[in-house]
């Protein structure tokens, strides 16, 4: 009777452990969504050079795109799903945080800023990289500091951070700006480059790698003030602690391992297409800590 009990205890003992290791092993939010469609479905921009932009073949590059292809290469172990199709969806700075939301991306892989402010409509995995805010401007316009924009056109990315940071800028220092709106990188730029704006405000190492890559790379300068700084992360579903603790993992992993010291000086440090310039950017100190103290500390 004694030993029948016993039994009966072990197998009620086995079922429970049974069920909490399917529980642990349950996929939830993004996961699951990946699992049941055999999709995972990454926003990438058109020209945000070195971090996310199109090669000559018209195909999503650079150091943002490739960290999120490491993490898909662990999603299609995690879901069991070796032939896991990857697609890709064009995004800018004004619709990259709905199509996250609604679901038609799963992760942003470009150059969105972790702000306090964005944290409220969706979540971030930990900061890849540190940029600093700057206006660039032609040699010739006579321009050397922030303070003789007064009364000038500046460009600025609808819904990116220069926006604000502009808009700030002129109602605190009354400068008198006239702010134009650009969708993209490519637009602003093109606007500096014609005249129609006299300086374009992004981050510093997006702004050397468009003058890297323009008809005349000494045509133009940053003024010296940063205007921010902007720790870069990849955006993903607000409230899916499952697939941000899976993900945060395998950068943390990237990060340790040292991969990521040999994946940084690719983008920054040699010749990239599709022209082959070097922004020759070495890794800041303000990269160095975020990679040696992982954080998803917005601003």
């Amino acid at each position: 009777m004694f030993d029948q009990k016993k039994k009966l205890l072990a197998l009620v003992v086995a079922a429970c452990l049974g069920v909490s290791a399917a529980q642990a092993d349950e996929l939830t939010g993004t996961l699951k969504k990946i699992k049941e469609q055999g999709t995972v479905t990454l926003g990438y921009r058109d020209a945000s050079l070195p971090f996310s932009y199109l090669n000559d073949a018209q195909q999503p590059i650079g150091y943002s795109i490739e960290l999120c292809q490491k993490i898909v290469d662990q999603i299609k172990v995690k879901v069991g799903e070796p032939n896991l199709k990857t697609e890709y969806v064009s995004v800018v700075a004004a619709t990259r945080t709905p199509l996250l939301i609604n679901g038609t991306i799963d992760l942003e892989c470009g150059v969105t800023t972790n702000t306090v402010e964005r944290q409220k409509q969706i979540g971030f995995l930990l900061t890849s990289y540190v940029a600093s805010a700057k206006y660039a401007v032609k040699k010739t316009a006579g321009i050397s500091s922030v303070a003789d924009l007064k009364g000038k056109a500046v460009v600025v990315i609808t819904g990116g951070s220069g926006e604000w940071i502009t808009k700030n800028l002129d109602r605190e220092k009354s400068l008198g700006l006239k702010i134009l709106n650009a969708k993209d990188g490519g637009e602003a730029f093109l606007m500096l480059e014609t005249g129609r704006a006299v300086a374009y405000i992004n981050d510093d190492v997006q702004l050397m790698a468009t003058i890297a890559q323009s008809r005349s790379p000494d045509a133009y300068t940053l003024l010296p003030e940063p205007m921010s700084a902007e720790p870069y992360a990849i955006g993903i579903r607000k409230n899916d602690p499952q697939f941000k603790t899976f993900a945060d993992d395998v950068l943390r992993n990237l990060y340790s391992s040292g991969a990521i010291d040999s994946q940084y000086p690719k983008w920054f440090q040699q010749p990239i297409p599709p022209k082959n310039a070097v922004i020759n950017l070495p890794m800041s100190d303000a990269l160095k800590e975020a990679i040696a103290h992982p954080n998803d500390t917005g601003v």
